[in-house]
């Protein structure tokens, strides 16, 4: 991925002027920048100050540069900067020195840049370009609902002065996209960044240095893969089917998904401590085959499993399942499927590994097994409706 360069400016560059518009804010009339409006020295800002106080509106591109050899602070700039709700064309900040208040923006016609630091841009709505990200810390957009795409690239990765913290990925927009190092996200074929393949995947592997701790992808993102080696929670809150679901997330102890279907595979891998959760409430039905291995799975509304079910947990709920066509293998130490009546194979229920028992079963509705069934546990529920200790086959 090309590197954004800023070059600082001995002279003032402000092309374009100011027209007043009919919009109003305190009593101040407030005006529309036909032009580029850059500030990267003090020249430029008292020019700007001057000649563009009040501005809400840039026809042209935006760029903004604080810290280093500028001599501005983002606090010299925010008197300017926060007014701003639309800019035409691109949008380049480098704030190394802290947040730019750019608190008012909610759209760009071009490309969207930030570097150095954060900037407060939670009523962004829609950027007509890319999305370019590239500083330490956590990556918030709670408000976007459309974007080209998203480019992240964390500074601080190879800076022994940078410490590694957990990072928050908190976006809602329809397509996502990362790029590099990093790995590539796409929601739909064509979208994004030119010359990427199109592949709903995101992995966050090269995040060593400054991992990301929280995952939180807004309803108009699909992914249908993630990596995320040191997640510790996981929200993919897109509603949509699914072709398949792949998370690899080891240190994850809370994991929601909100998809309702998926035609493929599901295989989810995360934290295996008692107290780690992974929860699809609205999830009905799945297609393919069907490996969890979590603390618990919550799994409140699958009614059918076309494919084989392997669940490693601690606990397992499925309270309105009544079919799973292949074999069933859990290893648990608690399993409700109450509803549970038909599995095309075998059903093998054992402890939490094959060396112990479960504690309680229940598979009070299963009536048709096509295979073999062998339950170890000390509480066993099945179709009869009275429970017995089988401490072996069931």
């Amino acid at each position: 991925m090309k590197k954004l360069l800023f070059t600082t400016l001995l002279a003032l560059i402000i092309t374009g002027c100011e027209k007043e518009s009919n919009a109003d804010s305190g009593g101040v009339t407030l005006g529309t920048f036909t032009g580029d409006l850059n500030i990267n020295s003090q020249s430029s800002l008292d020019a700007a100050i001057t000649d563009g106080t009040y501005i809400n509106a840039i026809g042209g591109n935006l760029v903004v540069s604080t810290g280093g050899s500028t001599g501005l602070t983002v606090g010299d700039v925010e008197y300017i900067s926060s007014q701003i709700n639309s800019v035409g064309g691109d949008v380049t900040i480098n704030t190394p020195d802290g947040s730019l208040n750019i608190s008012e923006l909610s759209s760009v016609g071009g490309n969207y840049s930030i570097q150095g630091s954060d900037a407060n841009d939670d009523k962004l709505l829609t950027v007509d370009g890319d999305i370019t990200l590239n500083y330490e810390g956590d990556y918030s957009m709670p408000n976007l609902t459309s974007a080209g795409g998203i480019i992240i690239t964390p500074i601080g990765s190879s800076t022994a002065s940078k410490k590694a913290k957990g990072m928050v990925i908190n976006l809602s927009l329809p397509v996502l996209a990362f790029c590099g190092s990093f790995g590539v996200a796409r929601a739909a074929a064509g979208a994004g960044v030119a010359g990427v393949a199109a592949s709903p995947a995101i992995d966050f592997t090269s995040f060593i240095d400054n991992p990301i701790g929280l995952i939180d992808l807004g309803p108009g993102i699909l992914i249908e893969e993630l990596v995320a080696p040191y997640a510790t929670e996981i929200i993919l809150k897109n509603p949509e089917p699914l072709t398949k679901l792949n998370i690899l997330a080891p240190l994850a102890k809370k994991v929601e998904l909100a998809t309702k279907a998926v035609s493929g595979k599901v295989d989810i891998q995360t934290s295996t401590a008692t107290d780690s959760t992974v929860s699809a409430p609205d999830l009905a039905t799945v297609e393919g085959d069907v490996a969890i291995t979590c603390g618990s799975a919550d799994l409140n509304n699958l009614t059918v499993i076309q494919g084989n079910c392997a669940i490693t947990a601690s606990a397992v709920t499925a309270p309105v399942i009544t079919q799973v066509v292949g074999n069933l293998t859990i290893s648990s130490d608690d399993v409700s499927m109450p509803t549970l009546e038909t599995v095309g194979g075998n059903v093998t229920v054992t402890g939490t590994n094959s060396e112990t028992t479960a504690d309680i079963v229940d598979f009070a509705n299963l009536s048709n097994v096509g295979g073999e069934t062998e339950i170890e546990a000390d509480d066993v529920n099945l179709n009869t409706g009275q429970p017995h200790n089988s401490g072996g086959n069931g």
